[in-house]
């Protein structure tokens, strides 16, 4: 004999079950409706990440640590002290340098001196010559006269041989006042050439010692810009050796890193906003603004590109990055640090 339930006894079930199954059917309708609307009109990816410059701070020179002048996580203006490096054997090797720019100065006044002495001596063979040259004349119109009155029996042979050596005397003389000259001439030129070597050498003096000035600024390191120190590995009395990095700094300057797929970016544009959200701001939506496109994918700025050509090809979506400025006040994006997770949402530009 079988038994049938009335109406009454499964009512509630079955009325539970239609409940369920109903909301099931409106929740699903409306996230289709939901995916219709926002994933046909935006592009969304949660490959972002806060960015910032983050700059090495090396040393250029060998030396012992003297002071450090800077907390952990400091912020710090542009040129204010990080480190100082002990400067006592750059200060002096600076000493030295400016020193050796005295003696070049000294070197260089002597040798003007010397050409300008010389170049005298040869003005003054100039006078002498044109005497000796004077009294050349002078001696063979006279020996010339005497050997006319000797044919006319006016004067002696013992005269006119004292006249011909006094002729001859006067000749020698001039020849002695000329060589002189051609002497001084030689010894002017040579003492000329001497000036600009002299000169030469004050310019290499010069340049060690802005070079030793160089490498004595260098024993103070400062910021590079405005911005925050990192962690503080540096302690006084530490020896650091040339280009060890001391310290990092972290920029002011923030901005968007995403990274879309290269099917998202099709309907993306520079210069339209967007708005993303921080894992770490529980849910607030901030605002940005598209600066520019990557020139090449992800993958390409690697250490090791890709090369589809070597072997066996598998095809991978790339990636495109994407730099986004913050256009929120700085205040309500402060928290942000370099390397937070955000998901950026972009509407498509039609």
């Amino acid at each position: 004999m079988k038994i049938r339930k009335t109406p009454a006894e499964h009512g509630p079930f079955h009325t539970a079950i239609t409940i369920i199954a109903s909301v099931i059917a409106l929740a699903g309708i409306g996230l289709g409706v939901w995916f219709l609307i926002i994933y046909s009109n935006y592009e969304e990816t949660n490959d972002a990440q806060v960015d910032q410059y983050v700059t090495p701070v090396a040393t250029r020179i060998t030396g012992y640590v003297q002071q450090v002048r800077y907390e952990e996580n400091q912020f710090v203006h542009r040129g204010d002290t990080l480190i100082v490096i002990d400067n006592r054997e750059y200060r002096a090797h600076w000493g030295m340098a400016t020193a050796e720019i005295s003696n070049a100065r000294h070197h260089v006044s002597a040798a003007r001196k010397n050409a300008a002495s010389t170049q005298s001596h040869v003005a003054v063979g100039q006078a002498q010559l044109d005497a000796a040259r004077t009294l050349v004349w002078k001696t063979k119109l006279e020996y010339e006269r005497y050997e006319a009155l000797l044919h006319e029996e006016a004067a002696t042979e013992q005269q006119v041989e004292q006249v011909r050596a006094d002729y001859e005397s006067a000749q020698a003389h001039y020849e002695e006042v000329n060589r002189n000259i051609r002497a001084s001439e030689l010894a002017t030129s040579e003492a000329l050439a001497q000036v600009p070597v002299a000169e030469s050498m004050m310019e290499v003096r010069n340049a060690a010692a802005d070079n030793a000035a160089l490498y004595l600024s260098y024993t103070v390191i400062t910021a590079p810009y405005d911005g925050w120190v990192g962690r503080k590995t540096i302690q006084p009395g530490q020896l650091v050796k040339e280009g060890q990095t001391l310290v990092s700094v972290v920029s002011r300057e923030k901005w968007i890193t995403a990274n879309f797929k290269e099917t998202q970016i099709a309907d993306m544009t520079v210069g339209q906003p967007v708005t993303f959200k921080a894992d770490a701001s529980h849910g607030r939506t901030f605002n940005g603004r598209i600066e520019s496109f990557s020139p090449a994918s992800g993958a390409r700025f690697s250490i090791l590109p890709p090369d589809n050509s070597t072997g066996n090809f598998v095809k991978i979506e790339q990636r495109i990055p994407v730099r986004i400025a913050l256009t929120d006040p700085g205040s309500q994006t402060a928290f942000l640090r370099a390397g937070m997770n955000v998901t950026v949402t972009a509407a498509h530009q039609h």
